[in-house]
């Protein structure tokens, strides 16, 4: 077990608490001592490993610092106890490592925060008079969050960190601000953290260090492109081109391996971030303006129409309705102005005579224009609309917003019709007659109705927990209906679709998945984990000839009208809007997580490709079409973050 970490078994000696005067340059041994508890044990290989691998910029070799001189390596730097010699004393080494270092990191975290150990190591370090040598790598918790309980944060500092230590070794009453680098998620990153680390370890700047690093970095991959095109013949440069643009050729994989680990392919670019959260924009934009442009407006009708085919009849349904609406009211760029024009449309499905209402029992809303048969789905689009709406802050007034949630609690009341068993699973049909035999398609849209009713801070039948409950239940059922056995794993449909896996519905589930995982902490299994990647890369295979997958959905039931009959229904799965939400969620969930770098720079060239290269032909594809294509697609180019 390390001496630097926190261990659960026979109990760590005590470091000795003597106090070392200042050691001489030559005499020290290590440039850091990372003290850590076991919890993270991941992140202090990762920084042991990052720190003695790194190569000091040339030019700041030699340059005079606190030291001596900033050396060409950081080496060797004390994590366990492999790097101490054989004795009995684990103590006394542990003392002696500590007075031979130069600099002490301490990764930290609420485990190390209540690690007695790493908390000793701190104050022994401290009480040699190196205050101004503790540096800090926050991977978890909240600094100081003991200073504020009413946040209900968990500390991140062990004590030690945040009081001064006397010559004694004991604790005083003197806070101090130890010097820190933040890899937690949306602060510094693990590249940022890892640089201001080797900054205060060698006695640079920051800036200097990391500007230097990117010259450095460049300077590299030309030398290396340099390197490999200037001493390679024409056979050679030619089977290398045609291994990258993806021809089979022997070795073509490891080729396009090696050029995406390197970001550096030049017949498969991948397009960087901010050029496709641009383009996102502005297809957003014409997808916005398209919808509206498809609102009706004669009389008291609020209602955006079926389909936006030029010179087709008015065709009207609450589930594209409603699933327009909540496209609209989730674009980023939409303001408050243009929304307002749109709440009108949000009371259409609660007029009089719309929904379908039999001895007190709510069916909701039928599918289709002529239809008598009420489905789910409707219900969900109108719920994931008005919650929508309601997340949107100073939109509404207390009016607008107490009607909105009278609303939403109808909506809920008719899906407790679709969801007749607790297991998580939803029907499609009411009153099935196996209410077991829930529906994927249906479990999927309800899965996105409960993240958008969390993301609005809005309950479900009247209590937060309950919605929290559904949702993780929900998300578990979609779990467990995963199906690693096909090519491609994936979600099968139901009935005559049982052994079909559908592309544009797994697509969208392994979206919901991510983001349920990204708000909420659900854990999405490895096997799932480890098929995304692979089915969202081989989206630059495609273009819009590539076949939608459709599902013929069925079940015996009981109509509001007491009528026993075979509900049906089809459902054509999508997956472009879809497999853009689920690429940038996956790549956003990388960030996070150790993930190879080939595998990044994949799902980034299928997102570019995506919305850059397809997204024009998409906008004008879908602007012509049933209105579920432009609301699928425009929901799917929200998930791209604005700039």
């Amino acid at each position: 077990m390390p001496p630097s970490v926190e261990q659960t078994g026979d109990p760590k000696p005590a470091p000795t608490t003597t106090t070392h005067a200042a050691t001489a340059n030559s005499d020290y041994k290590y440039w850091a001592f990372i003290s850590y508890s076991h919890s993270d044990e991941q992140w202090a290989q990762w920084l042991h490993k990052e720190l003695e691998t790194y190569r000091v910029p040339r030019r700041l070799v030699g340059r005079k610092n606190a030291f001596g001189a900033v050396p060409r390596r950081i080496f060797p730097v004390f994590r366990d106890r492999e790097e101490l010699p054989g004795a009995f004393d684990l103590g006394s080494n542990l003392t002696d490592a500590l007075r031979l270092s130069r600099n002490l990191i301490v990764i930290c975290s609420p485990r190390s925060a209540s690690s007695h150990w790493v908390n000793e190591e701190i104050k022994l370090y401290k009480s040699m008079g190196r205050e101004d040598r503790v540096l800090c790598l926050i991977v978890d918790g909240e600094p100081n969050a003991t200073d504020r309980p009413a946040l209900g944060l968990p500390e991140c500092f062990p004590p030690a960190l945040r009081f001064r230590v006397g010559a004694d070794g004991q604790l005083t009453d003197v806070r101090t601000e130890p010097i820190a680098a933040d890899a937690r998620k949306g602060k510094d990153g693990r590249e940022n953290s890892k640089l201001k680390l080797l900054a205060g370890v060698l006695g640079v700047g920051f800036d200097e260090l990391k500007q230097r690093e990117h010259r450095r970095v460049r300077q590299q991959r030309l030398r290396l492109a340099a390197g490999v095109f200037g001493s390679l013949v024409l056979l050679l440069f030619v089977y290398v081109a045609m291994a990258d643009k993806g021809f089979a050729v022997p070795g073509g994989g490891a080729v396009r391996d090696f050029f995406d680990r390197h970001d550096s392919s030049v017949l498969r670019p991948a397009r960087e971030m901010p050029e496709i959260s641009r383009a996102a924009v502005t297809l957003r934009r014409r997808l916005f303006d398209a919808l509206a442009a498809g609102r009706t407006t004669e009389g008291d009708l609020r209602w955006i129409k079926a389909t936006l085919k030029p010179s087709a009849k008015l065709n009207i349904e609450t589930w594209s309705h409603s699933q327009s609406l909540f496209a609209m009211f989730r674009m980023p760029e939409a303001s408050h102005e243009e929304l307002r024009t749109l709440l009108p449309y949000l009371e259409m499905p609660f007029a009089p005579g719309v929904a379908v209402e039999r001895d007190g029992v709510k069916y909701g809303w039928t599918s289709h224009q002529g239809d008598t048969d009420t489905l789910a789905e409707p219900a969900l689009w109108t719920t994931a609309a008005l919650a929508a709406a309601l997340a949107r802050p100073g939109l509404l007034d207390v009016a607008e917003r107490e009607r909105m949630l009278a609303h939403l609690a109808y909506t809920q009341d008719v899906l407790r019709l679709y969801r007749p068993r607790d297991n998580g699973g939803w029907n499609m049909f009411p009153r099935q007659q196996d209410p077991d035999a829930a529906n994927p398609y249906t479990t999927t849209l309800a899965l996105l109705t409960l993240l958008e009713m969390r993301h609005a801070q809005l309950p479900w039948e009247g209590s937060a927990g309950r919605r929290d409950e559904l949702l993780e239940r929900t998300a578990q059922w979609l779990v467990d209906d995963f199906d690693e056995t096909t090519t491609p794993p994936g979600w099968h449909g139901t009935g005559e679709g049982a052994y079909e896996t559908f592309d544009g519905l797994t697509l969208q589930i392994y979206a919901l998945l991510l983001r349920a995982q990204e708000e909420t902490g659900f854990q999405v299994p490895p096997a799932i984990l480890r098929n995304m990647p692979r089915h969202l890369a081989r989206m630059t295979e495609r273009d819009f000839t590539f076949p939608i997958g459709r599902a013929e959905f069925s079940a015996i039931c009981i109509d509001h009208e007491r009528r026993e009959y075979t509900g049906k229904e089809g459902v054509g799965f999508l997956w472009h809007p879809w497999a853009i939400e689920g690429a940038e969620r996956w790549l956003r969930w990388s960030e996070q997580n150790v993930v190879a770098p080939e595998e990044r720079v994949r799902i980034r060239r299928a997102l570019g490709y995506m919305v850059v290269d397809l997204g024009e032909e998409a906008v004008r594809r879908a602007t012509a079409d049933w209105t579920f294509i432009p609301a699928e697609t425009l929901h799917g180019l929200t998930a791209v973050k604005p700039l």
